[in-house]
């Protein structure tokens, strides 16, 4: 696999912010970045991008010079969005980076449904998508066994409810392994329905449910050193699918991220 074909993904990279990121994906030759606007795991950014103009400008500036563009954001979590207008101008920022999509993520046991009515999921969604649209955005709705969207077909369950037809699925590679989702299940899913694959390797055993999160988080392997049939999923999805690495590594928690760059890009050379 081409790195220049696939997006390096922020999280694992390092905290060194994202015009770094940005540099480290060019150098090692990626084609593009995903960058956080809001933490998914409902924490405070180490690096605000949203209301920050001249790190926006610094940011343009780096994917300009670099050609490195900026493939996604993240990350929205149901039931615990910010107030319209916060949530308007997150979208807005990522209109502005160039990025395509946006995630979105169901909530965690331990934060509770938030402001979400039972089965209100999918309404929410729904409206997310409506305010996406005028910033031509796609949602992508990413399912994890520890999350109120716990499944591949909860994702699809919860996508055709919504009516949007700017909503898909991002296909994390580990939580297609720890929901017990198969290569099969992939194929069959309806034409157009995935955003995109997030590539990376995981062990044979898996955490008990309380340390997934810690898992998915910093705990992954890279592609090959684990059990993940990742050609088997890549061979599932239609040709064309978008593709990101994220490889938050224990091992490579000492590197600098232009080295964590550069180690990734040889680790799906094999893909």
């Amino acid at each position: 696999m081409n790195p220049a074909n696939v997006s390096l993904a922020q999280l694992g990279m390092n905290d060194e912010g994202p015009v770094a990121l940005i540099a480290a994906a060019a150098e090692a030759g990626f084609g593009a970045v995903g960058l956080p606007l809001r933490s998914g795991a409902l924490r405070n950014l180490k690096v605000e991008i949203v209301g920050n103009a001249p790190l926006l400008r610094e940011i343009t500036a780096a994917c300009r010079d670099t050609e490195v563009g900026v493939f996604d954001v993240e990350a929205l979590v149901l039931g615990h969005l910010p107030p319209d207008d916060v949530l308007e101008r997150i979208l807005e920022t990522a209109a502005k980076l160039g990025a395509s999509r946006i995630s979105c993520l169901g909530y965690e046991p331990l934060h509770g449904p938030g402001d979400i009515p039972p089965g209100g999921e999918a309404e929410k969604l729904s409206d997310i998508c409506a305010l996406a649209t005028r910033f031509g955005l796609q949602v992508g709705v990413e399912f994890m066994a520890f999350r109120s969207i716990d499944s591949l077909s909860a994702a699809v369950d919860i996508i055709t409810a919504s009516g949007a037809d700017n909503a898909g699925i991002v296909l994390d590679a580990l939580h297609v392994q720890r929901t017990g989702a198969r290569p099969g299940d992939i194929a069959a899913l309806p034409s157009g329905i995935v955003s995109h694959l997030q590539i990376c390797d995981a062990s044979a055993s898996a955490p008990a449910r309380e340390d997934l999160p810690q898992e998915a988080r910093g705990g992954r392997l890279l592609p090959g050193e684990g059990v993940i049939p990742l050609a088997a999923i890549i061979a599932a999805l239609p040709a064309g699918t978008a593709m990101s690495l994220e490889i938050p590594v224990a091992a490579l928690a000492s590197e600098s991220v232009a080295e964590r760059a550069r180690i990734g890009a040889a680790s799906i050379a094999w893909l």
